[in-house]
């Protein structure tokens, strides 16, 4: 990876490095998912970033720092005065207030009749911590999961979340240890795919013992952050965009098991396309499983001419979500797959007229031959503390099953995924909803608690009281 001096600024406040890719559907705009956003060059991902919103603002570990920071980045010290930040903070508090007692009430209406005891605090990233004593299925038989550490200004939390995500990810897990004990190539130093089979091991072993402590994520934190070291970038006491981490990783697991590193045009029939895909070696556990080869081409409906062809991998499908639920809405009757699929639609360019084309707009077609083992979806959002209104109207577009061959020409019908994992925030901290097949309930990892919620309903409704802005979900093909 290369060190990376620059950084910008996510409107959740969170600094990356310019050369990192980015989930450019956060910033409110569509995220062009295409076009080599994922580029190889000389072995090592160079990824183009997307344009941020004016949002400069760096998440630090005390409301002095916060402050000084939001003075700073207004450009003049004397835009905000003292009383209007004391106002935001007094708002913030009645926020904070009113957040708990809704988290609280959504709690309750599920743990009604259940031996459950449950207290809510603020957790060191500003946000909110479920303690639980234990957790019980709906046959009395308590379920215990594994929680990971976020002490005291370490602001693990958006790392922990795909660390958790990653393990329930049941092919995944399999295979990241089985090949991991296997020879690789180390990236970073020390080696960040060394660093995560250490923490998924102590998982692993957590797993069967009958009181759990919290695994330390702190050997992946600091190989990460050794991959960045003259930036802020996955530094200690510094916060992170979950999405971007999970980019991370998944460039380090392709480095590390791809021998070879891309597919030539020659051994593409799309040879007549611009662009390229990033990995034939199917040894690469990232590009195997999560990887995406997509070939675009426009087809005009008026003159029937095929331009702008392309192809490109890719990791995610972005959505903005303020087009998701815009198209909700619009089609309240219609199923999540199709949403993205009518969003995609939505957005046409010109029939090429340098090709001889007529000018007149239609829709990219998208391609995919071979369907990933995980679909993962972006989604974006124009701010880190949505209205309770739009949160719901997203959450309401969202199903835990969809079916890709929907938005991806050249698959089987009925290319069916489910739901398994979804990364969601509030603010600046992070949770994780993970499905679990063996008790059939979804259960919240928040650092280091670990708690069942239910249903995806229950999921829904705690979502929707508790203000939590879902951002990465993670379907396995079934």
């Amino acid at each position: 990876m290369q060190d990376v001096n620059s950084q910008e600024v996510l409107p959740n406040g969170v600094a990356i490095p310019a050369g990192v890719l980015q989930s450019d559907q956060r910033t409110g705009r569509r995220g062009r998912r295409q076009k080599a956003s994922n580029k190889l060059v000389d072995g090592k991902y160079q990824i183009t970033p997307s344009e941020t919103e004016n949002s400069k603002s760096q998440w630090s570990g005390t409301d002095g720092e916060r402050q000084s920071e939001t003075l700073r980045s207004n450009g003049d010290v004397g835009t905000k005065t003292l009383r209007q930040l004391q106002a935001e903070d007094d708002e913030e508090e009645r926020f904070q207030a009113d957040l708990q007692k809704a988290v609280r009430q959504s709690l309750d209406a599920y743990q009604g009749g259940r031996n459950m005891s449950t207290l809510l605090e603020v957790n060191n990233d500003g946000g909110l911590s479920y303690v639980t004593t234990e957790s019980w299925s709906p046959t009395g038989v308590p379920i215990f999961g594994t929680g990971l550490q976020n002490e005291v200004g370490e602001y693990n939390c958006f790392l922990n979340v795909i660390i958790q995500s990653l393990w329930n990810l049941e092919l995944f897990r399999a295979e990241f240890l089985r090949r991991s004990t296997l020879e690789h190539h180390h990236v970073g130093d020390p080696c960040v795919v060394c660093s995560l089979y250490e923490v998924f091991t102590a998982l692993s072993v957590a797993s069967s013992e009958s009181r759990k402590e919290p695994v330390a994520p702190s050997s992946l934190r600091i190989a990460l952050s050794n991959l960045y070291p003259d930036s802020s970038f996955f530094q200690e006491a510094q916060m992170n965009d979950a999405s971007e981490v999970l980019a991370v990783i998944f460039d380090c697991l392709h480095r590390s098991f791809a021998q070879s590193s891309s597919l030539s045009d020659t051994e593409s029939a799309e040879s007549n396309s611009t662009g390229s895909w990033d990995c034939a070696n199917r040894t690469c556990i990232a590009h195997s499983l999560f990887g995406m080869d997509i070939f675009e081409q426009l087809n005009c409906y008026s003159c029937g001419l095929e331009s702008r062809h392309m192809k490109y991998t890719s990791f995610f499908h972005n959505i903005n979500a303020s087009a998701l639920r815009t198209m909700k809405v619009t089609y309240p009757e219609n199923s999540f797959d199709e949403l993205l699929n009518l969003v995609e639609v939505n957005h046409q360019l010109a029939c090429d007229p340098e090709t001889g084309g007529c000018g007149k707009p239609n829709h990219i077609h998208h391609i995919l031959t071979t369907p990933p083992n995980v679909f993962t979806t972006v989604l974006g959002w124009q701010n880190t503390c949505e209205t309770v209104e739009d949160i719901a109207d997203t959450l309401a577009a969202l199903n835990t099953e969809i079916d890709i061959s929907i938005m991806y020409r050249g698959l089987d019908p009925k290319s069916t995924y489910s739901l398994v994992s979804v990364v969601c925030y509030y603010g600046q901290h992070y949770h994780c909803f993970a499905y679990s097949h063996e008790h059939d309930q979804w259960i919240m990892y928040d650092d280091k608690n670990v708690k069942v919620i239910g249903s995806w309903s229950d999921v829904l409704t705690m979502c929707e009281r508790g203000h939590l802005q879902p951002q990465v979900l993670f379907y396995e093909k079934r």
